[in-house]
């Protein structure tokens, strides 16, 4: 994409994001723009929903209250200013977290493998951007990873078999631990090859393994993906009459599926439903002391955002819960701005995001590699 003559947080216009482009996808241009339009919106809506989901990480809805309770209804990315501590201060201001750093990590590694995903490619990125963070944004480490994460990157055979490795730190944790950190990164996996669902779900199980083998989080990444793959395919089981998703139809499947994840294990398949068809945060009980960043409560934030009609409140609404309100809301943002599009997204919220034109540059990247490159998506029936 062309270097834009202006500041690094100057006006946005959609425009300016999305290029006028011939489609690898041989449809209509005005169907190809829809693509571009959603590819872009499901990135920028788990970029901001991370940054803005920092500004109440680890507080209590109670805290969360008290600091932003006079803008919580026009939460803006400077208002972390208004809470000052040593967690916040690890990431610049207008900067997203750890959460979106991975999924970047598996941009990075997409484009440099042609559109294959390869899974111990990303390990080592992920062992690096551990050490380093990412050079180009000047990071100095990778920050905010979880405990149970830590132990599998620190594990003597990550480097050379990670998804071993993780099988032998989870298997040492008695199979207890299924943090959010592998469906918190696995957004850019349910646009990649849309067209062909079973190969997003090979790609997304694949990549899960890689820290996180719980069969919970298995599903947690199936579930997402699958209605990140859906609403890009727009086939009519899951439209209504008015061309308008449904979303109902669109839960459901995707429900069948993550449950294909938890055979046999029929009280964490209750748990998953209980959480996928929420109608309320209330029922989700986001900040739960102890269980803040369980995998399937950051599903359950991301599928009742799917519901919601207005980005701005409803990932508002999920960051003003509290606890692990950065995953919550970055996953929430991506699927929600795949609803809706990135018109949907407050352009404050992208305009201020320190390294966004940074980022323009690699989504090019990526889709110039889709067009030009070995990736062909491939037409396939998914239900």
């Amino acid at each position: 994409m062309a270097e834009r003559r202006r500041g690094a947080r100057g006006k946005l216009k959609q425009e300016d994001l999305i290029s006028q482009r011939f489609s690898p996808y041989k449809v209509m241009h005005r169907e190809a723009r829809r693509i571009y339009d959603r590819i872009f919106a499901t990135i920028y809506g788990q970029c901001v929903g991370d940054a803005l989901g920092l500004l109440t990480e680890n507080l209590t809805k109670e805290e969360c209250k008290k600091v932003y309770g006079g803008v919580s209804s026009k939460l803006e990315l400077v208002h972390r200013k208004l809470r000052q501590d040593a967690h916040r201060a690890r990431w610049p201001l207008y900067h997203w977290t750890d959460e979106t750093d991975q999924m970047i990590l598996l941009l990075q590694s997409l484009i440099a493998n042609r559109g294959l995903v390869v899974p111990k490619d990303f390990s080592r990125r992920l062992l690096e951007w551990s050490d380093n963070g990412i050079p180009e944004l000047s990071d100095r480490c990778g920050q905010g990873l979880d405990t149970a994460t830590k132990s599998v990157l620190t594990h003597p055979q990550f480097s050379e078999t990670p998804q071993q490795a993780a099988e032998i730190v989870w298997r040492n944790s008695g199979c207890q631990s299924a943090t959010n950190a592998a469906v918190s990164r696995t957004s850019i996996l349910g646009l990649h090859r849309y067209n062909a669902h079973s190969k997003v779900m090979h790609n997304a199980l694949e990549i899960c393994n890689t820290t996180h083998p719980d069969p919970r989080c298995h599903a947690s990444v199936v579930a997402v993906t699958t209605a990140i793959t859906l609403m890009m395919q727009r086939d009519e089981k899951h439209l209504k009459k008015n061309g308008d998703y449904d979303t109902d139809a669109i839960i459901s499947d995707c429900y069948v599926y993550a449950t294909r994840c938890l055979l046999g294990r029929f009280s964490e398949i209750k748990e998953l439903k209980r959480h996928m068809f929420a109608t309320s945060l209330k029922d989700l009980h986001l900040g739960e002391v102890g269980a803040t960043n369980y995998t399937i409560k950051t599903v359950g934030a991301a599928f009742w955002a799917l519901k919601q009609k207005d980005f701005r409140s409803a990932i508002q609404d999920i960051v003003m819960e509290g606890g692990d309100s950065d995953a919550n809301a970055a996953v929430a943002g991506s699927v929600l701005g795949c609803k809706l599009g990135l018109s949907a997204i407050p352009h404050s919220w992208i305009e201020s995001l320190v390294s966004r034109q940074w980022l323009d540059r690699l989504i090019e990247a990526y889709l110039n590699m889709m067009e030009r490159g070995k990736a062909t998506p491939k037409a396939e029936t998914t239900v």
